[in-house]
């Protein structure tokens, strides 16, 4: 509870209001108010018929409470985050495959970029229902599929990628992630970069140290899990402050590129915001709704 808070505090100001009108009718409907100002109230005591079932539970008290329900209640009380909706649903995240003739090496069994499909095909079934896009290059950058919620599609697509299948041989990355931010642009959404790649070219350096976006990258490393990541895309990562996962035999290295996507997207959207806290307003519509109840009961009007 250390975390309590109201989100629309200023709804408490009517508080004020419900506190003077009480007083006022509570005044007016004390019946020995005028008696006690010409009797004693020793002698007041005796001269007082009381019903057998008379009750402290007065209309006046019930309406206060209710207005002091309803006012917190529209105030917004809160201690408890939640998710965004938006970053559980509509987080994208665009992977830029390498498709160039070092992917070819084998490696790792069968062959680097046979690996990087099997390894992009458990990203997508970890990330079933959300937004993927898919990048592909070489010496120049391509766009295979746009921003989609549908993994059939890219899993079908990805089949017959091959370097044959690429105009130009090289290391287009600057490329592929200008491709890959347009596509967030174009779609309206949100998310992250992920670079499933074997090595990151020196010329590319200079040129991304230039990138005036702000989406956050990381890769994927496709060479054996025994050998050093490469010196070019540790680089890389250092000037785009990424993370770099190495690849692994198991889905390790699935779910910490999908996890990271997660949170890194989460970070950036804020999760702090007021919007993020839960309204728990809402727990006191019953008790509101009892308190109205009551004026049903005959004989139950404010005088």
């Amino acid at each position: 509870m250390a975390e309590l808070h109201f989100i629309r505090p200023y709804w408490l100001l009517s508080l004020l209001p419900a506190v003077l009108i009480w007083y006022g009718l509570w005044k007016q409907s004390d019946s020995q108010a005028a008696m006690r100002s010409v009797i004693d109230p020793h002698l007041l005591e005796h001269l007082i018929v009381r019903q057998q079932n008379n009750t402290q539970i007065r209309p006046v008290h019930v309406l206060l409470l209710a207005w002091v329900l309803m006012a917190l209640a529209l105030s917004g009380p809160s201690w408890k985050q939640e998710p965004s909706p938006f970053t559980d649903d509509t987080a994208g995240l665009v992977v830029a495959l390498k498709v160039s003739g070092t992917m070819n090496a084998t490696d790792v069994q069968p062959s680097r970029l046979e690996r990087a499909k099997y390894k992009l095909k458990d990203i997508l079934e970890q990330r079933e229902g959300a937004s993927t896009g898919l990048v592909v290059y070489s010496g120049s950058a391509h766009i295979v599929m746009p921003l989609t919620r549908d993994s059939r599609i890219i899993n079908a697509m990805i089949e017959d990628l091959s370097p044959e299948l690429m105009p130009v041989e090289g290391d287009a990355l600057l490329e592929a992630l200008d491709i890959s931010h347009y596509l967030f642009e174009r779609s309206g959404v949100g998310g992250s970069i992920l670079v499933l790649a074997d090595s990151v070219d020196p010329s590319q350096i200079d040129r991304l140290s230039e990138m005036q976006h702000e989406l956050p990258v990381q890769f994927l490393s496709l060479r054996p899990a025994s050998s050093p990541i490469d010196k070019g895309m540790q680089r890389a990562a250092s000037v785009l402050d990424a993370d770099i996962e190495k690849l692994t035999v198991d889905q390790e290295d699935v779910m910490s590129v999908t996890d990271r996507a997660r949170s890194e997207f989460a970070s950036i959207k804020g999760l702090d915001s007021e919007s993020q806290w839960q309204d728990a307003g809402y727990y006191l519509l019953p008790l509101i709704a009892l308190c109205v109840l009551m004026w049903s009961r005959r004989g139950w009007v404010i005088r």
